[in-house]
């Protein structure tokens, strides 16, 4: 054992010798030991370099846009004769889709001065102006915001039509716009009408049109179309005024109000002949007729639906016509004596009512008598002894007329 151990202190070949596969084995562990320390001190290092550093942010793009739009303004001036009520700047091709606000806002330009547009910080320069005038007029012109401060509208692009109403029906609606196009565009009278036997004055703004499609729309008829040169001829007549036009008073005689009145020559009535008015009791109005004849037939409407009809009256007379909204019979009187009172009322009145006629009926007299209600009524007559025969319950509806005779009040009874 000594012997072993001084052997191997002094690397004696015997110990050499005998212990090598083991020494072997020994320095083998030790060698893989540190292969295995350094292997796993360098897998945080190896970690740490293979991950890839953070992106540095991309260097900023030049601001290419440059700076906002300024603020523009615009003074507009109105040299028309009439006043501006709307004003819209909007880009190219933004025309009746997004036009933006009204510049004006609540205000108007008059003729002849001049308003301050304040337009923001608007782009691009070239924009479109659409002016709409008081007369519902309009007119789209191009403008630069960016070089023009002041911005001038004129009439000089203006065109003037007469329009003459010389039928018998109102002038409702009249489209004006280029020949062959299939949009007729807005109605040129605005919210203006035309009556019968009167004209206006037509205007058009941004048309240059000459031969153009005229569409015309008449209350109660039917439209007309025609086509025309406008600048040839800037007239537009509707109707014939050869023909006489005839007048007669018509008067509302009922304790109601009259609604429409109908004339006509045929089985068509026609237009209303008072448009949107209306007759209260007592008041008249001016019947106007377009026509080489004089007989015509008249309907009057009242406000409860009762209807009135006169036939063959004589327009050219100058007779009134008095409608007085009730149910109307004729009388005539053969008697000996004579009649001095007519009376009529419902059959479920107390009261007899008014005296129906002004004066005396002798014999061979007539008389035209009315009452408002239903059909069923009492009649009385009074003659000039104070003797009076009574005709009750018969139908006013049934029998128009009755002849006033010995015997007539068994005649008229159903």
């Amino acid at each position: 054992m000594t012997r072993w151990l001084v052997t191997m202190l002094d690397g004696g070949t015997a110990a050499t010798a005998c212990c090598a596969p083991r020494f072997k084995r020994i320095r083998m562990r030790r060698h893989l030991g540190s292969i295995l320390a350094v292997t796993l001190l360098a897998l945080p290092m190896a970690a740490a370099l293979a991950q890839k550093p953070p992106a540095s942010p991309p260097p900023s793009a030049p601001n290419r846009a440059g700076p906002p739009p300024a603020e523009r303004q615009l003074n507009l001036i109105n040299r028309t004769d009439t006043a501006i009520r709307q004003v819209f700047v909007f880009a190219q091709g933004q025309a009746g889709r997004s036009e933006g606000p009204d510049r004006l806002g609540t205000d108007m330009l008059p003729a002849g001065q001049r308003y301050t547009l304040r337009l923001g910080r608007i782009a691009p320069c070239q924009q479109q102006l659409r002016a709409v005038w008081e007369d519902a007029t309009e007119e789209t012109l191009a403008v630069d915001v960016c070089r023009q401060q002041e911005f001038t509208l004129t009439d000089e692009r203006r065109r003037d039509i007469q329009v003459v109403n010389d039928t018998d029906n109102q002038l409702m609606q009249i489209f004006i716009f280029e020949r062959g196009s299939q949009e007729p565009g807005p109605d040129r009278l605005g919210a203006a009408t035309v009556a019968p036997s009167d004209s206006f004055r037509l205007r058009l703004r941004g048309f240059a049109a000459c031969q153009v499609t005229v569409r015309a729309a008449f209350q109660g008829a039917e439209a007309e179309t025609r086509q025309a040169d406008i600048c040839a001829e800037p007239r537009l007549a509707f109707g014939d005024s050869s023909i006489p036009l005839r007048e007669v008073t018509v008067t509302n005689r009922s304790a109601g109000t009259l609604q429409s009145i109908y004339a006509s020559r045929t089985p068509n009535w026609g237009a209303d002949r008072l448009g949107s008015a209306v007759l209260q009791p007592g008041q008249s109005f001016p019947l106007r007729v377009r026509s080489a004849e004089c007989q015509f037939r008249l309907r009057a409407v009242f406000q409860n639906h009762r209807e009135e009809l006169r036939e063959a009256v004589d327009i050219c007379g100058g007779q009134p016509v008095i409608f007085q909204g009730a149910r109307r019979m004729a009388l005539g009187s053969v008697y000996e004596r004579a009649i001095t009172g007519i009376y009529l009322s419902p059959v479920e009145s107390g009261d007899w009512g008014g005296n129906q006629i002004s004066a005396p009926i002798g014999n061979g007299g007539t008389a035209e008598i009315s009452m408002d209600g239903e059909c069923q009524a009492d009649l009385r007559i009074v003659f000039d002894n104070n003797a009076a025969e009574e005709l009750r319950g018969f139908d006013m509806c049934r029998n128009a007329a009755i002849t006033l005779r010995p015997g007539w009040v068994t005649e008229a009874r159903p």
